[in-house]
């Protein structure tokens, strides 16, 4: 019962849809050479933009390339030093036993 009226719910509609079918292709013959010549337009602006940003393209990009590697390395040594910043306890009581060390030491003969 529910697949009968499924399909005439779908013959129903599919039949309305016809004519704003019918309509939509006429108003696309209709604007078809304002669509030619706007698309010719818009190739034309394409082609010359294209070429302006091609050449602005190759006169930046090796500005661009030597900037983005500038600031790989400093994110790197940024990076590294983040990661040894927890360290830095550590390394001040190294340097302390090794200057309390110094002091106590007795003083070797000298040759």
């Amino acid at each position: 019962m529910f697949v009968f009226l499924g399909a005439l719910a779908f013959l129903v509609f599919g039949a309305a849809a016809i004519p704003f079918l019918i309509i939509g292709m006429v108003f696309k013959l209709l604007f078809l050479p304002f669509r030619l010549f706007f698309f010719l337009l818009g190739g034309l602006f394409r082609l010359v933009f294209g070429l302006i940003g091609g050449l602005l393209g190759l006169l930046v990009a090796p500005v661009v390339v030597v900037i983005g590697v500038i600031a790989l390395v400093g994110a790197l040594v940024a990076g590294i030093l983040a990661l040894l910043a927890p360290l830095v306890p550590v390394i001040l009581l190294g340097i302390l036993a090794w200057a309390i060390y110094r002091l106590v030491r007795r003083p070797t003969p000298a040759f």
